[in-house]
């Protein structure tokens, strides 16, 4: 503090000069290279058997309960299951796993689903969100436009939800609705081994180019923009982007009720409910006492 200053309540605030026991003992003191000494490890023996123990059980479950359930290894899997619930087990951990992911049988066909908009003026765009012609085989690098392109194909319950996506994307991009997604079914069938030897002249390894295969075409599903729910911009959205706000009317919403609501939904009709069996109690006693 200066001398010249004055002001009340400037007193000399004190400085400490000593750091505290723990702090000292954190800084200065000896680094332990040893925290147990004579230990062999830093798990007591007990832990390391247990630990070893159940690595050995689940190894040994695991390998057993992905045994063939036909042939020799039958009479394994059911003595085996039968001595440790292996099924049992498997369910409780939810490491249930099925062969049946494996596909049994190769693919006859590949499959793709071609995405088109029908614009204002009633021009056909693709949009080449599928993959074919735009992978070489084989390839190196998973492509997650594959996965998506297939789950539509396969589901249909997500063309709608997918096309509502495609439609809000293109009155982003181009600033008018679009008036409808179109799906359409792309597929070529893979040739028969029988048909490849044939077409190699008996080398099979060189394969074939699967863009000469014939390509098939269906119409599947067509979603209009402007009646599908969540299929344009809200105002919000809208005003993010520098668009022009929009009536109420332009979006179709939808309400979503969760778990919330429907147990304020619950706590409302039993609070009505009690308050209407309240008063029948009450005429009810009236009636009593005018008898």
């Amino acid at each position: 503090m200066r001398e010249d200053d004055d002001r009340p309540g400037s007193e000399e605030i004190p400085v400490r000069t000593e750091l505290p026991d723990l702090t000292q003992t954190l800084l200065h003191a000896e680094v332990a290279h040893d925290d147990k000494p004579g230990a062999r490890s830093a798990y007591p023996l007990w832990g390391m058997l247990l630990a070893t123990a159940f690595i050995l059980f689940h190894a040994s479950v695991l390998l057993v309960h992905n045994l063939p359930s036909k042939g020799l290894s039958k009479d394994v899997r059911v003595w085996f299951d039968k001595q440790f619930q292996t099924n049992r087990y498997f369910r409780a951990t939810g490491n249930t796993q099925s062969w049946a992911m494996f596909a049994p049988n190769p693919h006859r066909s590949n499959i793709f689903m071609k995405i088109e908009v029908l614009d204002e003026q009633g021009q056909l765009w693709d949009l080449k969100h599928d993959i074919y012609g735009k992978r070489r085989y084989p390839y190196l690098w998973y492509d997650r436009r594959g996965k998506i392109n297939r789950r539509i194909i396969d589901g249909k319950g997500y063309r709608r939800h997918y096309a509502a996506w495609v439609c809000r994307q293109w009155e982003r991009t181009h600033g008018v609705l679009p008036e409808e997604v179109q799906f359409t079914k792309l597929w070529t069938r893979i040739p028969s081994p029988e048909e490849l030897l044939k077409q190699t002249k008996g080398r099979p390894w060189q394969g074939y180019d699967p863009m000469k295969l014939h390509l098939n075409e269906r119409e599947e599903d067509a979603v209009r923009c402007s009646s599908t729910r969540h299929a344009q911009l809200p105002n919000y959205l809208r005003a993010r982007y520098g668009m022009e706000i929009m009536d109420d009317s332009h979006f179709r919403g939808m309400h979503i009720r969760t778990w919330v609501d429907i147990a304020e939904d619950k706590a409302e009709a039993e609070a009505a409910g009690d308050k209407t069996n309240g008063a029948r109690s009450s005429r009810s006693k009236r009636k009593a006492k005018k008898r």
